[in-house]
Order: C-alpha cells, then sequence, then structure tokens
C-alpha cells in the first residue's frame, strides 16, 4: 500500500474541517499554509521509489486502487502538484492580513485537493468530476464581506457551463474510441474542450468574470481562482492528450489553442482602455498575460511548450501582488469604489499596484518580457501582423496601470492607515522580482519534468 500516495490524497480534505471553524481566526491563514507546506514536504521528502507500470510508463512508488480506479504519481505529476501546491501555500500567507479572504482557507484548501485528485485520476472523465466540482467551490472563495455577488454569480455561471462542456467532451472522446470511422466524434471532442477553454479562461465575450472578480470580490481568493483555472488547466489538459492521443492530429486543437490565445491578448488591451478601477486593469492584465502562454502554447513546438510554461509560472508572482494590493487597498478605503492613494498614505501600496501591473503586462525590466519577446522573436517571420500587435498590447496595458494611478479619484473618501503588513509584503515583493530577473536565464531548465507531458503527448 502507498500510504504517501494516500496521505496525498487525504490532507487537504483532513485539514480543510479543522480551517473551517478557525476561519474567523488568525490561526486559519497558518493552518492552510503549513498544510500545503506538507504536501510539498510529502512530495519531495519521501524517498518515492520508482516502479514501472508498463513498458513505457514509470510511476513514483505503487499506484493506489481507490473506489476501484487505479491512480498513479509520475514525475510530471509531482511538478504539477508542486505548482499548485506552492502556489496555494503562497496565497494563503498574502491573504492573512485579510479578515475578508476567510473564506479562502477552508475552501482552497478543498478545491487544491479536489484538483490534486482531478489530474491524478484517470480516466479523464472521471478527472473532470473532480476538478468540476473544485471550480464550482472556487466561486465561495470570491466572496468577501458583502462583496463581490456579481463577480462570484458571472463566475459560477461560466463554471457550470464549463463542466458540462467538459463532460460532454469526455463522453464524445470515449465514443470516437468505441465508433471508429465516424468524424462526428473527433469533430466534437475538441470543440467541447474548446468551448469550455473560452469559458474557463475568460475568453471574449465570456470575458466578464474575470475583472469582476479582483474588482469586486475578494482579491487574493480571485486571484487564487484564476490561478487554479489557468494553470490547473494547463497542467490537465496533457492528460486529455495521453488519454486519446487522435485528439493532437485534430486541425482545431492548434488552431483554437493559437485562436484562444490571440483573442484573450488582443480583446483584453482593447476592454481595458476605458476601464479606471485597479481590480478590473488588474484582471485584464492577466488575460493579456495568460492569453500569451496559451498562444505560445498552441505553437505545437517543443519552444513554444516550454515558453508556456515558463511565462505561465512567471506570472504568478505579479498575480499575487496584485491581489496584495488590492486588499489592501479595500482595507484603507473600507470600500470596492475605486479611488486615489496619496503617495503619503500608501507608499508600498502604489510600489505593489504599479509593479504588479507592469509585470503582468511583461513591460521591461520585468522578467515576463524576455518571454514575451522570445514568441515575437518565433512569431514574426511568420506572423508580423500578431507580432506587433503583441508589442502594441504591452504599451496600451503599461498606459492603462499609469493612467489608473495618477487619475483623480472619482470619490474623494478618507482613508484608514496601510496595514503595516504591505510593507513587509512589499519588501518581499520587490525581492521575489529582483531573485526572478537574476534567474530568468536558468528557470526553463528547472521546467523540464513539468513540459514532459506535453512534449511526450504532442511530439512523442
Amino acid at each position: 500500500m502507498n500510504l504517501p500516495l494516500l496521505a496525498l490524497l487525504a490532507l487537504p480534505f483532513l485539514a480543510a474541517p479543522l480551517a473551517y471553524p478557525l476561519r474567523r481566526t488568525p490561526l486559519a491563514a497558518p493552518l492552510a499554509a503549513i498544510t500545503a507546506g506538507l504536501m510539498l514536504v510529502l512530495l519531495w521528502g519521501v524517498p518515492w521509489p520508482r516502479v514501472a507500470a508498463g513498458p513505457d510508463q514509470i510511476t513514483l512508488g505503487a499506484p493506489v486502487v481507490v473506489l476501484g480506479r487505479t491512480i498513479r504519481l509520475t514525475e510530471a505529476d509531482r511538478w504539477a502538484l508542486t505548482a499548485l501546491w506552492g502556489v496555494a501555500a503562497l496565497a494563503f500567507l498574502t491573504a492573512w492580513p485579510f479578515p475578508f479572504e476567510r473564506r479562502l482557507y477552508p475552501i482552497g484548501l478543498t478545491a487544491a485537493g479536489l484538483w490534486t485528485a482531478g489530474l491524478l485520476i484517470r480516466p479523464v472523465g472521471l478527472g473532470a468530476f473532480a476538478i468540476g466540482s473544485a471550480a464550482l467551490l472556487l466561486a465561495l472563495t470570491v466572496l468577501g464581506e458583502g462583496h463581490g455577488m456579481a463577480g462570484a454569480m458571472s463566475y459560477l455561471i461560466a463554471a457550470s457551463l464549463g463542466v458540462l462542456l467538459w463532460t460532454t467532451a469526455a463522453w464524445a472522446a470515449e465514443q470516437a474510441g468505441l465508433n471508429p470511422g465516424q468524424p462526428l466524434w473527433t469533430l466534437l471532442t475538441p470543440t467541447m474542450i474548446l468551448l469550455a477553454l473560452a469559458l474557463w479562461l475568460g475568453v471574449w465575450p465570456a470575458h466578464r468574470w474575470v475583472p469582476l472578480l479582483l474588482g469586486e470580490g475578494a482579491p487574493v481568493g480571485g486571484a487564487f481562482t484564476l490561478f487554479l483555472l489557468h494553470a490547473g488547466t494547463w497542467l490537465w489538459l496533457p492528460a486529455w492528450i495521453q488519454s486519446f492521443p487522435w485528439l493532437a492530429l485534430s486541425p482545431l486543437w492548434t488552431v483554437g489553442l493559437q485562436a484562444i490565445g490571440a483573442m484573450m491578448v488582443l480583446s483584453s488591451a482593447a476592454l481595458a482602455l476605458p476601464e479606471t478601477g485597479w481590480g478590473r486593469l488588474g484582471g485584464y492584465g492577466w488575460l493579456a498575460s495568460s492569453g500569451l502562454s496559451w498562444l505560445a502554447l498552441g505553437l505545437g513546438t517543443a519552444e513554444g511548450i516550454h515558453l508556456s510554461a515558463w511565462s505561465m509560472g512567471i506570472r504568478v508572482i505579479p498575480l499575487l501582488g496584485m491581489a496584495f494590493a488590492l486588499a489592501a487597498y479595500r482595507r484603507m478605503a473600507r470600500s470596492t469604489a475605486f479611488g486615489q492613494v496619496p503617495l503619503a498614505q500608501g507608499p508600498w501600496v502604489i510600489a505593489l499596484l504599479l509593479g504588479s501591473g507592469l509585470a503582468l503586462v511583461d513591460a521591461p525590466p520585468f522578467p515576463g518580457f524576455a518571454g514575451r519577446w522570445a514568441l515575437l522573436r518565433w512569431l514574426l517571420p511568420g506572423r508580423p501582423g500578431l507580432a506587433l500587435a503583441l508589442i502594441a498590447v504591452t504599451g496600451a496595458m503599461g498606459w492603462t496601470f499609469l493612467r489608473g494611478l495618477v487619475a483623480a479619484s472619482a470619490a474623494e473618501r478618507p482613508l484608514h492607515p496601510m496595514p503595516r503588513s504591505a510593507r513587509w509584503f512589499g519588501l518581499a515583493w520587490w525581492t521575489a522580482q529582483g531573485v526572478l530577473w537574476l534567474a530568468t536565464p536558468w528557470l526553463g531548465s528547472w521546467l523540464e519534468p513539468l513540459t514532459a507531458g506535453w512534449t511526450r503527448a504532442l511530439l512523442g
């Protein structure tokens, strides 16, 4: 019996009932963060033996049978779960100073636990139920203290429709295997997957819930939701390709991913131009930056896969920085309405808003600029118009963030003192950006196990 793998599956669900009664106390955040840390210890502190489950399938430790289903942990799965739980720990610590994020701890543990099970369960149709349940639960994390209902409702609609599409896609893929030679199922499966991605990623015109999450809901809970839906789905899709190899050969696959990425980048820049609220600008900034990752993945090359993983990971720190700054502003203003923070009252809040906003859109000298420049070089020979549009998007999004900081306040109101945690978080955030900038040339090699699933699935 593989006890470490059982503990990996069970620990989040054991910790969530403990975090729920403590959610109104300062103990909930460290409990959730410690649980996420224990998950990382299980992933890397346990001496997992390598077991050959098949001629070309190596797992870490013996498989576990749960409810009649065999669950295996591979090297790619270990790196995927490391990314998931590492960001979860950072999110729990980021939300610690803010009482209106109290739902994040129990719901976040449960949702991440369901996502863990969904990443490991095969067939993917059963994994879709676990991941779909996690997506629906995440609607509760974005509800703040009397705020966030519009964003939560919009997100819940998009997530619910996405779950239906994912399960339909799994059913259609099974039918394609049972009825070879019928093009209906091989056409329906990628179509359903691409429509589900459009809803879950917030592709125009299904984008409305993304800026609402950060603009009206609990910011850190919203950031955690965005990360799980974007990066978590990125980690889950290789299971689809491995289960149904014909999926990657569909002409809809690469074209659809490229269209989704390009639409996210270009539409977000256009929609952000008339906006003034920091939360909505942060949502559009995340859409524009995440779209770049999906566009790179749609290239269908080893370089595109590595760049997609690198760019998705490099933007976690800017996303959490934006979420903390929005939460700190809300604590100062006691309101979700847009307003201006005087430099004397909130210097670290302003520094976080400006830095995280520019880092999200890959403005130089932030590390993401290296990834955008690499993608531009690959696109320029064949698609010069799209390459030039990506340059324009960076300028347009950067200008909107700068304009938001210097624009006059919509309504003057007295502000409460800046939280003391903003200073320490700001120092940590800018230090992390500096470390990422220095480590940029070596980050790609660390992601090799994480991209192995995609590379094997698409390129053999």
